[in-house]
């Protein structure tokens, strides 16, 4: 159960949109040409798990495919944590935020670093 990360494609959009308004059809859809360092994690069938960037006032975003197993997503959770903290390093960006919409997503963040933020979640860039 191989996952890899790869820098976002054009050609990924229409499905990040897809994945976006079937899970996310509440949040605007990310402008991931806008932001810093987009990619894509995939699985060893080459289908999209998670797509994200960072957001350059340090918003981390993910679209997360959640037809995937939940090992999958971990996996791929922990690969985007490291992307979004290289990023935000690289950037001199201390303070990374998520924008949650379900506590037990919000739980699993905490337990790789985020903390409680008013109603956002921070991840402290060292």
């Amino acid at each position: 159960m191989a996952i890899r990360i790869r820098a976002l494609r054009l050609e990924d959009l229409r499905e990040i949109e897809r994945l976006h308004k079937a899970h996310y059809s509440e949040f605007e859809l990310p402008q991931f040409g806008q932001m810093l360092n987009a990619f894509v994690i995939e699985d060893d069938k080459e289908e999209i798990v998670m797509a994200g960037a960072l957001e350059k006032v340090g918003e981390a975003v993910l679209v997360t495919n959640k037809e995937k197993s939940r090992i999958k997503i971990g996996k791929a959770l922990v690969e985007a944590q490291q992307c979004i903290a290289f990023t935000a390093k690289v950037n001199r960006i201390r303070d990374v935020y998520a924008f949650v919409n379900n506590d037990d997503y919000a739980d699993h963040l905490k337990q790789h670093g985020f903390s409680d933020c008013d109603r956002a979640l921070k991840l402290r860039i060292p």
